[in-house]
C-alpha cells in the first residue's frame, strides 16, 4: 500500500483565527507503508514509525517522532481503499524553529539572475519577470513614490512577487489581495515560494518565509502586534485590511518595510486610498494585468514597468483565441444561440481528445438562473451554476476543481485566485464590463499552462457589445483577438502613460490632498497679452492676497507645460443653521496656462472662484505691467466660423442718459435685443449660444469683460489645447467682432403654425442616443425595434393644422398640432391623437404611452425655408441662403425608366423603376450598395467606399415624378429635400448606430417576400466598416437628391430656394455637400 505525503508544513502559531505557517518542503514524496497497530494508528515505511490521528491533542504525539494529522480517526480500511485523507503534519524531525530574522539572514546572496532559455534547456524567470525584478530593485534604491507594475495575466506576476521578496531581502511583507480565493493562492505561493527552488532561481540554503495569513479581525490590537512579529510576510484581503481600526493601521504603516498590493485594479476604494496612504509611498508595490481600475480611472502611481500584451503573445505566453461571434438582436433568442454555439465547441474540443471545460459568464444571479436552462437540456455534459452566497459553495469549488462539471454557470467568479487550466471555452451572456475586467478575464482562458491544452474559444453576442469603446471594437464579428486584444491593451496603458507623463510634470503631486489626474475642469478662460519672457511661478502667492481666506493652499508648477495649478480649500458655515461644528468644504481651483510660441506670447487664467481677479496674480509671476487683459468687442471674435448659432442670451448697455444701462435678454427677448443691437442703440456687452463648427456641435460665451466660456469639460492638457485655439481667434484681426450676428437664427414662440410648407418630421434627437428604444402597438404583444417604426408628415400642405403619424409596417397612429390659450392667454402646445391606434415606447427600463412621451420629447418639424418648429419655439435663418446654381444639377437620361415608379421592390427587381436604374449606374463605383428603401431608412440607396484614410458615405434619396412626367412643379421637391435634411444626423450619431441600423435591417419583406437589401458587397464587409468606422478611420458622409421630374434646363426659382435652403443646412450642420440629380 501507499501514501502520499504531504509538504512539510508548520502552524507556527494562530491568533484570532488566523494562521501562521512555515514550509520546510517535501519530505520522501509517496511511501509504501504498512499499518503496524490501529489504536494508536501506527504505519510503518520503511524503518519509519508514523503515528496517523484526528486529534491535535493526541496524548500518543510524545511517543513518536512523525505525527500526520487526518481528517477523521484512520482505519485499515481506509488505509487498503486509497481513502486516507492527510491535513497536515503534526510533528517531523525538520520542523524546526527559526525566527523571522533568522530567516531573511538565510536569503542574504542565495537569489540567482538567470533568464529562462528554453532552446538550451535552461530554466529560469521568464523575460517579462526578470525584467520587471530588475525594474523593481532599481526603483526600490532609487525609491520616487508609488510604484506600478504592469505584467498581463500568465506572465508570471506572483513568481515576481516572490522574486523581490527573497533578492532584495524584505524584512517584512504585507501582501493585500482583492479575494479570498486568492488569498488562499497567493498565501500558498509565499509558504512554498512557488516555482522558485524548481526552476533554480533560489537554492535549498534558502529557508521557506514564515506566512501569516489573515482571515479575520484581531481580537486585540496586542494580538496584531504579536501576529505580525511572528512573520515574514503577512496576506490579507483589502476588506480585512480597511476595516482595522485608526491603531492598527498604525501599526500596520510601522512595522512592514514593503506593501505589495495585488490586482490593484480593484483598489482605489476610499477606504482603500485612505489606508494605502498611511504608508510611506516608496513602501508601496501595486502589481496589476492592467494600469486602469475597474471604474476606469487611473491608478494612483508611477508605472516603473510595462510588459505589453502583444510581447507576451510574441513570447507565447498565451494560447491563440478561437473567437466566435453570434449576431442576435432580440434577446429572448440570443441565450439560446450562444448556448448552440458554446455546446458545438465543447463537442469539437472533445472529439479532439481535449478535456475542457465550459464556462458560460452571466450578470446576476437571476440571469444566471434564466441562462442554466438553455445548457442543462445537454445530458451528454454535467453543469452547475454557482455565485456567492449558494448553498454549499466551497464543495462545489472542490468538486469543479475535481474535474467533475463540464459546463459551469457563473455571476462574476472563477476569477483571480482560481487556476484551472481546463477552463477554454467562455460563453459571455451578459456584456457590460470594463477594459480592466475583460483583459483579465480572457487573458485567464489564453494563457499557456505547459499542459497540451489546445486553443481558448470565445462566443459572444456582438449585437450588443460593451460599453467600453475599447472593448466595442473587440467585440465585434469579424475581430481577430488575436491581433485586437494586445492593440486594446497597449494602446489603453499608452493613453495612461501619456496622461502619467503630462502630470508627472508637476514637482509635487505627492503632497497634493486632490487628484491631479482626476481634475475635470469647465472650459473658460480669460485671455492676457504677455510681454515677458521670463516667469516666476514660486511667486504667485505674493499676489494672491486671498491666501488667508482659505483653510488649505497648495499649489505645483509644471514647467515643461508651462501650467501652474492652485488649489484652495476653506471651510463654510452651512446656510440652513447655526452651528459650530457643521461646516461646509469647498473646493476651487486656479489654472495658468502660459502659450509662449513663435509669434505667440499669452497667458489664460481659468478659475472656478466667483469674482476673482487675476491681474495681481500675474503681475507677481511675470512682473509689473508685463500682462494685459484681453477685452472688448475682439473677444467675440470666438464665434467666428460658428453657424447656425442660436443664442440663448444677450447681455447688452444702453447710451449714456437711459434709465436702464444693462439689460439681460432670454428666450423670446433675444431676437428683440439683436435688432438693437444692429440698428446701434444697444452695444454688446455678453453673448452665449449653441452653433455648429466644423459640422459640429459647440456651446460657447463671452463678455466684453474678457470671459470666454462653454459648457465643455475636460483634463488639464485638453484646457490648455483648448484655450491655446481660443486665443488664437481672439488675435486674428481678420475677423470682424460683428460677426456673431451674421450667423444668428432668429427664435420666436409663435401662437400659430407657419405659413411655410412642412417637409420632414424627426424625433427629438435624445432617442438616437439610447441604443435600446422598442414600440408595441395595441399590447397585441408584437415588439418593434426602433428602426421598423418611423415619423411621417400627414397631408402636408401651407395652412391648416400640422398633422403626422406614428407608422409601422401593419400600424399607423395618427396626431394633430394644437395651438391653444390658457386662462391667462399664454399660448401652448399640444399633440392630440385623432385616431384609436395605441402605441408604447420602451427605453431603458422605461416605458411609456407615445402620447406621454411627445409631452417630454416633443417631435421636430422641419420647413422648406430651413425653419423648425419644436413645441411653440419657432426658429429660422436670419438670411436667406443664395439659390441652387443649375449648373450643379447633374442632368441624366431617364430612358426606360417609369418615373412614376420610385422602388425596385423585392426580388426580382422592377428594372425599369428609378432606383434600379440608379443603383445601375453605381455598381462600378462602390464597395458596398445598401437598398436601404422603405419604412425607417437612413436614404433609398446606400453607396460605400472603404478608402485608405476614411470611410466614404454617400446617401441617395429618391422620389418618383408626380404624374409620372418631367414638369416644374415643386411639390416633387418638397419631402425628398426632408428627407435629405432628416439623414444629416447620421453623421453626429455615433458610427455605429449607423452600420447596426444596416446590420438590423439587413433582410428586405414586402408582401411575404424577402431579400437582402445588400446589392453588393456582404455583411461582413459591414461588419468590417462597423469596427473599423468607430476605431480606425474617419467617416465623411455625402447626400445626394434624385428627382427626374425635373428638367435641369427649366428649373424654377422656387425649386432652387427650396435646394439652396437644403444644401445650406447641411453644410452648416454637418459640412456636408449637396448633389443634385435631375433629368436633362
Amino acid at each position: 500500500m501507499n501514501l502520499k505525503l504531504p509538504q512539510l508544513l508548520k502552524l507556527v502559531d494562530k491568533l484570532s483565527g488566523n494562521s501562521i505557517w512555515e514550509s520546510f518542503g517535501y519530505w520522501k514524496g509517496e511511501v509504501n507503508i504498512e499499518v503496524v497497530s490501529k489504536k494508536p494508528f501506527v504505519i510503518k515505511a520503511d524503518s519509519d514509525f508514523y503515528l496517523l490521528t484526528s486529534k491535535i491533542n493526541d496524548p500518543y504525539i510524545q511517543e513518536y517522532d512523525y505525527v500526520l494529522l487526518t481528517s477523521k480517526r484512520p482505519t485499515a480500511k481506509d488505509v487498503r481503499l486509497d481513502k486516507i485523507s492527510i491535513i497536515r503534519w503534526i510533528k517531523h524531525p525538520k520542523l524546526l524553529n527559526y525566527t523571522p530574522d533568522y530567516i531573511v539572514s538565510t536569503w542574504d546572496s542565495c537569489f540567482k539572475f538567470v533568464k529562462e532559455n528554453l532552446s538550451k534547456g535552461i530554466k529560469g524567470l521568464r523575460s517579462p519577470q526578470i525584467g520587471a525584478l530588475h525594474s523593481i530593485l532599481a526603483h526600490i534604491q532609487n525609491p520616487d513614490g508609488r510604484a506600478i507594475v504592469v505584467m498581463p495575466t500568465g506572465t508570471g506576476k506572483t513568481e515576481t512577487m516572490l522574486s523581490t521578496l527573497i533578492a532584495n531581502g524584505c524584512e517584512k511583507l504585507l501582501v493585500s489581495v482583492p479575494s479570498d480565493s486568492l488569498r488562499t493562492q497567493i498565501s500558498n505561493k509565499f509558504i512554498s515560494l512557488g516555482l522558485l527552488k524548481m526552476i533554480g532561481v533560489v537554492d535549498e540554503s534558502c529557508l521557506n518565509p514564515i506566512v501569516g495569513v489573515v482571515e479575520k479581525r484581531f481580537n486585540s490590537t496586542t494580538e496584531l502586534q504579536v501576529f505580525i512579529s511572528k512573520c515574514n510576510v503577512v496576506v490579507s484581503t483589502i476588506n480585512i485590511l480597511t476595516n482595522l481600526d485608526d491603531e492598527q493601521k498604525n501599526i500596520l504603516n510601522h512595522s512592514f518595510s514593503h506593501i505589495f498590493v495585488d490586482e490593484a485594479h480593484h483598489s482605489e476604494a476610499k477606504t482603500w486610498r485612505d489606508l494605502i496612504e498611511k504608508f510611506n509611498e516608496n513602501k508601496v508595490f501595486l502589481f496589476t494585468a492592467t494600469p486602469f481600475r475597474n471604474d476606469g480611472k487611473n491608478l494612483q502611481g508611477k508605472i516603473i514597468f510595462n510588459f505589453s500584451l502583444k510581447l507576451a503573445q510574441e513570447h507565447n505566453y498565451y494560447t491563440p483565441i478561437n473567437y466566435l461571434p453570434i449576431r442576435e438582436y432580440n434577446k429572448k433568442f440570443a441565450d439560446k444561440k450562444i448556448a448552440e454555439k458554446a455546446i458545438e465547441q465543447l463537442n469539437a474540443d472533445i472529439a479532439s481528445g481535449y478535456k475542457h471545460i465550459l464556462m458560460v459568464k452571466c450578470i446576476s444571479k437571476k440571469r444566471a438562473e434564466e441562462v442554466y436552462q438553455y445548457y442543462s437540456i445537454y445530458k451528454d455534459y454535467k453543469s452547475i451554476v454557482i455565485y456567492n452566497g449558494i448553498e454549499d459553495l466551497a464543495n462545489k469549488l472542490e468538486a469543479i476543481k475535481r474535474l467533475e462539471y463540464d459546463i459551469i454557470v457563473c455571476v462574476n467568479m472563477l476569477g483571480e485566485g482560481f487556476d484551472l487550466p481546463n477552463l477554454k471555452i467562455a460563453a459571455i451572456h451578459d456584456e457590460r464590463q470594463s477594459i480592466a475586467i475583460t483583459l483579465q478575464f480572457i487573458g485567464r482562458f489564453t494563457r499557456s499552462s505547459g499542459q497540451n491544452l489546445g486553443n481558448a474559444s470565445f462566443i459572444i453576442n456582438v449585437a450588443y457589445p460593451p460599453i467600453n469603446e475599447e472593448l466595442e471594437q473587440l467585440y465585434s464579428k469579424n475581430a481577430d483577438w488575436n491581433l485586437l486584444l494586445p492593440r486594446i491593451a497597449d494602446k489603453a496603458t499608452e493613453k495612461e502613460i501619456q496622461i502619467k507623463e503630462f502630470l508627472d510634470g508637476f514637482e509635487k503631486l505627492n503632497n497634493s490632498q486632490i487628484s491631479f489626474g482626476q481634475i475635470n475642469p469647465a472650459m473658460s478662460t480669460v485671455i492676457y497679452k504677455n510681454y515677458s519672457q521670463t516667469w516666476n511661478p514660486s511667486n504667485w502667492k505674493s499676489g494672491f492676497y486671498e491666501e488667508n481666506n482659505f483653510d488649505y493652499v497648495f499649489s505645483d508648477t509644471n514647467e515643461r507645460e508651462r501650467t501652474i495649478v492652485i488649489i484652495l480649500g476653506t471651510l463654510e458655515s452651512v446656510e440652513w443653521g447655526r452651528f459650530e461644528n457643521i461646516k461646509n468644504l469647498q473646493w476651487n481651483i486656479i489654472i495658468i496656462h502660459w502659450d509662449f510660441r513663435d509669434n505667440v506670447n499669452r497667458v489664460f487664467v481659468n478659475t472656478s472662484l466667483k469674482d476673482f481677479s487675476s491681474d495681481s496674480l500675474l503681475e507677481a509671476i511675470f512682473g509689473p505691467t508685463k500682462t494685459k487683459k484681453l477685452i472688448g468687442d475682439n473677444i467675440f471674435r470666438v464665434f467666428a466660423d460658428v453657424n447656425r448659432l442660436a443664442i440663448y442670451n444677450i447681455g447688452a448697455r444702453k447710451g449714456i442718459g437711459r434709465d436702464v444701462t444693462f439689460q439681460s435678454f432670454y428666450g423670446r427677448k433675444v431676437q428683440d435685443a439683436i435688432g438693437e443691437i444692429e440698428q446701434g442703440n444697444l452695444s454688446s456687452n455678453n453673448y452665449f449660444g449653441v452653433g455648429y463648427k466644423n459640422g459640429e456641435k459647440v456651446s460657447l460665451g463671452c463678455s466684453v469683460k474678457g470671459k470666454i466660456w462653454s459648457y465643455l469639460r475636460g483634463n488639464l492638457k485638453e484646457l490648455t489645447m483648448w484655450c491655446r485655439d481660443i486665443g488664437d481667434y481672439v488675435e486674428n484681426d481678420s475677423i470682424d467682432h460683428m460677426t456673431i450676428l451674421k450667423h444668428t437664427l432668429f427664435r420666436e414662440h409663435i401662437s400659430q403654425r407657419p405659413d411655410v410648407m412642412p417637409i420632414y418630421i424627426d424625433w427629438d434627437e435624445e432617442i438616437y442616443n439610447r441604443s435600446n428604444v422598442s414600440f408595441e402597438f395595441n399590447n397585441d404583444g408584437y415588439i418593434l425595434d426602433f428602426a421598423d417604426v418611423e415619423l411621417n408628415l400627414l397631408n402636408p400642405s401651407l395652412t391648416g393644422n400640422l398633422q403626422f403619424s406614428l407608422d409601422s409596417k401593419n400600424n399607423s397612429m395618427k396626431f394633430e398640432i394644437l395651438f391653444e390659450a390658457d386662462s391667462k392667454n399664454v399660448v401652448f402646445h399640444r399633440i392630440k391623437q385623432i385616431n384609436k391606434v395605441k402605441c408604447s415606447i420602451t427605453y431603458g427600463k422605461i416605458t411609456k404611452d407615445i402620447v406621454e412621451y411627445f409631452k417630454i420629447f416633443y417631435p421636430i418639424i422641419w420647413f422648406a425655408d430651413e425653419s423648425y418648429l419644436i413645441e411653440t419655439l419657432y426658429t429660422k435663418p436670419r438670411i436667406q441662403p443664395p439659390k441652387f446654381s443649375s449648373e450643379k444639377i447633374i442632368g441624366l437620361s431617364w430612358s426606360g425608366v417609369s418615373l412614376n415608379k420610385e422602388s425596385q421592390g423585392i426580388f426580382p427587381y422592377q428594372q425599369d423603376s428609378i432606383q434600379y436604374y440608379f443603383i445601375d449606374r453605381l455598381k462600378n463605383q462602390y464597395e458596398v450598395i445598401y437598398d436601404d428603401d422603405g419604412r425607417g431608412e437612413i436614404a433609398d440607396i446606400i453607396a460605400i467606399n472603404d478608402l485608405e484614410t476614411e470611410i466614404v458615405i454617400d446617401l441617395f434619396h429618391l422620389k418618383y415624378a408626380m404624374g409620372g412626367i418631367i414638369s416644374n412643379s415643386i411639390s416633387n421637391f418638397y419631402e425628398v429635400c426632408g428627407q435629405a435634411i432628416k439623414s444629416v444626423k447620421w453623421k453626429h450619431i455615433d458610427s455605429k448606430a449607423f452600420f447596426t441600423h444596416l446590420l438590423k435591417r439587413i433582410v428586405k419583406i414586402d408582401k411575404g417576400k424577402e431579400c437582402s437589401r445588400i446589392i453588393k458587397g456582404t455583411e461582413n464587409d459591414i461588419d468590417d466598416l462597423l469596427n473599423q468606422a468607430k476605431y480606425k478611420k474617419p467617416v465623411r458622409f455625402n447626400i445626394s437628391i434624385v428627382q427626374p421630374s425635373l428638367s435641369k434646363k427649366n428649373a424654377s426659382d422656387d425649386i432652387l430656394i427650396l435646394l439652396g435652403n437644403t444644401a445650406h443646412y447641411l453644410l452648416d450642420t454637418a459640412n456636408i455637400n449637396l448633389t443634385v440629380y435631375s433629368s436633362n
